[in-house]
């Protein structure tokens, strides 16, 4: 580690009691590490910016010298005393421009890159000589003076357009690995007998499958179910669209691309097991894949209460309401809006609304804060439920896409525990922020308090068998191996919580008895249940 740059007051040393605040710079446009400095209590904000101009290894600083310091995620922070402490991982990001001085071109794809300036400056000189022959001298200068409120924006600009867009959340997450573009020439997956009766099933293994097969799997769906033929969809499109999507969502623990897959598995296994094929029209279903497709596309990584707490660019753009919900449905059309995704082209306009409006409604619902009100008024339309009903069957594609969210207890232990070690992984990593940046902590993410019984019983027991349960209502082909296998795994939570109990408390009375009755009950103890980590 490079030896600490100290910032202090010129005629003063601090007393050996102050402790300094340690903060990491990176400059930008360099290879070099991040580079450490002491802020002591008594400098003032021209010795810190003087500090910062020699790391960047600049001349002192003056008028000319334009300074920008940002967070990790983007943020601009103010360049004073009060600059929180960070680590080597997490440097601040110095980006120093120098007025006058000429900046090394290169297109970023913004307005105001470099070669932008160049091109808008040629313009205005353009325009400056052909000044003296044109009569109508006054609209040749408003021209030319609005010519120079771009270039002065763009110098004001270019500092800003030098750093990566930040993400809606503090986490920078990695992508998956990028298509090639030829993939749509080449040839597709052929599945056999055996797998394509097991995709049908809601006890389907999703742990034996890599993206590109998963993809490939839900292509398959669309086919079968007849949504390619009744809609007039373009195979090359349709592969498009859904590696797309995959490249789409964030290498998350849990809500990830495989995720994705899982819930659009389960809602075509209840489509098939539920004999929902015969019922519902191929517009519903389609309305129910494509909301199960993007109902999490681009997730960052952290919840709603993370969003609306922090404050982030989607807490803001939609007010607090349901920002990733949201913001799901809106990265989703955006990429169906792309001709070459666009799996609606040969829709009317009247079935594209529909559509529209259905896919909308299904991702929203997915907010879990709107979970009583569904459950509310299904209940009451499930008593006289009539698949004839536009808006029962409208109800009904709401709550299968939220089941399907939340499905996987329902299949058995061997694929549904390991979801629960990733979710706990990303609700840990969520809540060590939180700790980190004095944010509110939910219990059942802190990796403190956390249990793998704690976190599923409660869940299981009063969300899950209500939910499918309600759902069984009018379809009871659920309770065959959807309801029962969310029960046993309800019992075996139940079970792990008791034998975790009995564990703690032997282990107490053990050490209340001393050391060496605490060995021996140890040894003769079964081993207990390991509280959850990431």
């Amino acid at each position: 580690m490079p030896a600490a740059t100290t910032t202090m007051p010129a005629a003063t040393v601090p007393a050996a009691t102050t402790e300094p605040t340690r903060i990491f710079v990176k400059v930008l446009g360099t290879t070099d590490p991040p580079a450490p400095v002491l802020v002591y209590q008594g400098c003032t904000r021209a010795d810190l910016r003087a500090t910062l101009c020699s790391v960047a290894k600049v001349a002192e600083p003056d008028s000319r010298v334009i300074l920008a310091l940002r967070k990790g995620d983007g943020a601009l922070m103010p360049i004073g005393l009060q600059l929180p402490a960070n680590s080597q991982e997490d440097p601040y990001e110095l980006s120093v421009k120098i007025i006058g001085q000429d900046v090394p071109e290169q297109d970023n794809g913004s307005e105001f890159s470099p070669h932008r300036i160049a091109v808008l400056d040629a313009q205005l000189t353009a325009v400056s000589k052909a000044m003296d022959p044109i009569r109508d001298l006054h609209g040749l200068q408003a021209k030319v003076a609005a010519f120079q409120k771009r270039l002065e924006l763009a110098e004001k600009n270019l500092i800003m357009t030098q750093y990566k867009a930040p993400k809606p959340s503090m986490r920078v997450l990695k992508r998956l690995t990028k298509v090639e573009p030829i993939f749509a020439d080449q040839p597709k997956y052929i599945f056999t007998p055996d797998t394509v009766a097991y995709l049908k099933q809601t006890q389907f293994n999703n742990w034996q499958w890599e993206d590109n097969e998963m993809a490939a799997l839900i292509e398959h769906m669309f086919i079968e179910l007849g949504l390619v033929a009744r809609f007039k969809m373009d195979l090359a499109t349709l592969k498009r669209f859904l590696h797309t999507i995959k490249d789409a969502y964030n290498a998350n623990p849990f809500h990830n691309f495989r995720h994705c897959f899982c819930v659009t598995q389960m809602f075509y296994g209840m489509l098939n097991e539920c004999d929902l094929v015969t019922k519902l029209d191929p517009i519903e279903m389609l309305i129910g894949l494509v909301s199960c497709i993007i109902h999490d596309v681009d997730h960052p990584g952290f919840n709603n209460a993370y969003q609306v707490n922090a404050r982030t660019e989607l807490a803001i753009i939609y007010n607090d309401q349901s920002p990733l919900e949201n913001h799901h449905c809106a990265v989703g059309f955006r990429i169906l809006r792309s001709p070459k995704c666009n799996i609606f082209a040969q829709l009317s306009n009247k079935e594209y609304e529909h559509v529209r409006k259905g896919i909308v409604r299904c991702v929203l619902s997915t907010d879990l804060t709107k979970h009583g009100e569904i459950m509310t008024k299904f209940k009451a339309t499930a008593e006289n439920f009539k698949f004839a009903d536009v808006e029962h069957k409208a109800q009904l594609l709401v709550m299968m896409v939220k089941c399907a969210d939340i499905s996987n207890e329902a299949r058995p232990a061997d694929v549904a525990e390991p979801w629960l070690d990733c979710l706990l992984e990303e609700y840990f990593a969520q809540s060590d922020r939180e700790k980190l940046v004095g944010l509110p902590v939910a219990p059942f993410m802190d990796r403190d308090k956390v249990t793998k019984p704690g976190a599923q019983i409660g869940f299981i027991q009063f969300v899950l068998v209500p939910l499918f349960e309600n759902l069984g209502s009018v379809l009871p082909q659920l309770h065959v191996n959807v309801i029962s296998q969310i029960k046993k795994s309800l019992a075996y939570y139940q079970d792990l919580g008791e034998k975790l109990k009995a564990a703690t408390a032997a282990a107490a009375a053990a050490a209340a008895a001393g050391p060496a009755t605490a060995v021996g009950t140890a040894e003769r103890a079964a081993p207990a249940p390991q509280k959850a980590s990431a």
